[in-house]
């Protein structure tokens, strides 16, 4: 490893590699030829002392050292993005930086970001929309849905969740008002991102789930839930995650039963002392998770 830093450009290609799991693909967004690509990553290679990459298919992903490294650049862009907000501010307030799925934005925390950021305005929140790994940083947060105890994060539960199929009125009176569980399954199922919720709640009502050509996969909960709204087929609404926008799409519960939903939203942190901000913004999330609780027979 020599003592010289690598050149941007060569940790640009490199985050841009790993992100999109080609050189290719990564050729492309950043403008240049693949041989370009292949060029910068070899030199922050030589850099670093070690591969950052295996072959893997007709594209690329980490090496286990890699990921460590692509990490460590994540973090160390997040500081400077960071300071370079402290720096250049011109509204005044402490930005704190919180990166969400779309989901999520759009069905919990811009309906609440007046709140979030307290009345008067007393700080920032800038989103990022990511679905990958968290980057954590003094003035960055994450929300996640999962289990919690990732690696390098502190993190605590936001609200808890219970599972319950919903469709359009017209598959509802199609079904009737007292199906059985097995009636459901003669209508597409639609998946939220994977097949474990209604892996979940089939098993809680003895029936196991086995995927079939007709359900349908998509990539949000606010996205599942339109293309129920829309006819597609019944999906499981998360209470009360997405109960107001069910609401507002005029979805229907096709079946009483409710199970727990074991993933929740959790709000995820760099371990250490946090800044006031940060402090003030976990509490009022706190608040705002605290009131958002399940109605038991509401939808």
């Amino acid at each position: 490893m020599t003592h010289t830093l690598p050149p941007l450009e060569a940790l640009e290609a490199v985050l841009s590699a790993a992100h999109l799991g080609s050189f290719s693909a990564a050729a492309t967004a950043l403008g240049i030829t693949h041989g370009a690509v292949s060029r910068r990553v070899a030199s922050a290679e030589h850099w670093a002392g070690f591969r950052l990459f295996a072959r893997h298919g007709r594209g690329v992903r980490l090496t286990l050292e890699g990921e460590r490294f692509a990490a460590r650049i994540e973090l160390a862009i997040a500081m400077l993005q960071d300071s370079q907000d402290k720096n250049r501010s011109h509204h005044g307030l402490d930005t704190v930086r919180v990166s969400v799925v779309q989901s999520f934005a759009r069905l919990w925390l811009i309906p609440r970001l007046k709140s979030l950021e307290g009345f008067p305005l007393d700080l920032r929140i800038e989103l990022e929309i990511d679905n990958r790994h968290m980057t954590l940083s003094d003035a960055r947060i994450a929300i996640r849905l999962g289990q919690g105890g990732w690696p390098n994060a502190v993190s605590e539960p936001l609200f808890n969740e219970v599972l319950q199929p919903v469709a359009c009125r017209s598959i509802a009176e199609d079904i009737g008002p007292t199906p059985e569980a097995e009636d459901l399954l003669r209508y597409p199922l639609i998946h939220d991102a994977s097949e474990t919720g209604w892996r979940v709640w089939l098993a809680g009502q003895n029936l196991t789930h086995v995927a079939e050509g007709k359900d349908r996969l998509f990539s949000g909960h606010d996205l599942a839930l339109l293309a129920a709204a829309s006819g597609v087929g019944i999906a499981l609404l998360r209470r009360p995650y997405g109960s107001e926008f069910s609401n507002l799409l005029g979805l229907v519960p096709v079946h009483p039963a409710v199970v727990d939903n074991y993933e929740r939203f959790h709000i995820a942190t760099r371990p250490g002392p946090r800044h006031a901000t940060v402090e003030r913004l976990l509490k009022r999330f706190r608040r705002q998770g605290a009131n958002h609780v399940i109605l038991k027979g509401t939808s």
